[in-house]
């Protein structure tokens, strides 16, 4: 099926009328959904629209099947076409952008890089190439990294994906990251070797993100270590279309068994505390969304871990803290 990424609503229309679009659904961000009168109403004079009221997290998720089988098409407002996901319907992707007025700002905390990694949270794009602009003048290079097929754009990055950043970083000296809030730019901290600086969009000033990273890495090692004496393992596979790693899952059941241990495969749209300690589980490990894992641990009683987690753990797959990433997903039809 056919995706499209638009930059406003009326575009999203023609889209629309193109493929005879009679019943659509509508999704929108936490952040964004005090605009979904805007969008309903003016979307509503054409069409049949159901609005999702749950949270959307990203191309990687839209809903489940019972709301999708029921419509023509999917509009999405806030986020960027994952290219390497087959959706089931079509998909028109409202990108929204924050208007952002890029004042000048200090560069003497990256005066001693030369050669800048420019990458930036999908909202920011076109702020990036203002910054861009400014570092250009100030006599850096700037290079912008090429992404992978799950990104819409070369630069881009995403909580589960840094290919922007690994295409470059024998390149430069070091990254700066466009966006407001460290989760984007801790990710890519995390993803590699050199130096990253958040140009943080609030306060217009450059933020090094390497002490953030070592205490991060510190608090996921914790999380490895009261792991080690799990022998009950719950492997979970997210349903959601971009998200779903059911191979990865199997493989990793297969090696925890190989271990001595005992493990179950185990699905959900939903993950929560009480269903696995209903399960009797002492260990999750979760092959979704990796922000799961990161953001939520304490809202688990047991650890739980990403794949790449688990492989520290237990296969001995590196001795460095590895972020997991999601590169590829299953094809629902071959679920």
């Amino acid at each position: 099926m056919p995706e499209f990424v638009i930059r406003d609503v009326e575009e999203a229309d023609a889209r629309l009328k193109e493929l005879g679009s009679k019943r659509i659904l509508l999704q929108l961000p936490d952040g964004l959904k005090p605009y979904v009168f805007d969008y309903f109403n003016y979307l509503s004079q054409r069409y049949d629209v159901i609005v999702s009221s749950s949270p959307v997290y990203g191309a990687c998720d839209i809903g489940p099947s019972y709301l999708y089988d029921r419509v023509d098409a999917i509009v999405q407002i806030g986020h960027s076409v994952m290219r390497n996901i087959k959706y089931p319907k079509p998909v028109i992707f409202i990108e929204h952008y924050r208007d952002v007025e890029i004042r000048e700002f200090d560069t003497k905390p990256i005066e001693k890089y030369s050669k800048i990694g420019l990458i930036y949270s999908i909202q920011y794009r076109f702020a990036a190439q203002r910054v861009k602009s400014i570092l250009e003048a100030r006599s850096f290079t700037v290079l912008i990294g090429k992404s992978d097929r799950r990104m819409a754009y070369d630069g881009q990055v995403l909580g589960c994906n840094f290919s922007s950043v690994h295409s470059i970083e024998n390149e430069v000296d070091a990254f700066l990251i466009v966006s407001t809030g460290i989760f984007h730019a801790l990710g890519s901290q995390i993803s590699t070797d050199k130096p990253v600086f958040l140009f943080d969009l609030n306060e217009m000033s450059l933020k090094p993100m390497e002490k953030e990273a070592d205490a991060f890495i510190r608090r996921r090692y914790a999380q490895i270590y009261r792991a080690m004496d799990a022998r009950k393992i719950c492997f979970i596979v997210d349903t959601r279309i971009g998200q779903r790693r059911e191979r990865l899952a199997r493989k990793l059941m297969q090696d925890a068994k190989g271990l001595g241990m005992e493990a179950i495969l185990a699905y959900t749209d939903n993950i929560s505390d009480m269903d696995m300690q209903n399960m009797g589980c002492n260990l999750i490990v979760y092959t979704g969304c990796p922000r799961v894992p990161i953001d939520d641990q304490e809202k688990f009683s047991v650890p739980i871990l990403t794949p790449a987690e688990f492989g520290m753990a237990f296969l001995k797959s590196t001795n460095r803290y590895v972020l997991d990433e999601i590169v590829s997903v299953d094809d629902p039809a071959d679920q």
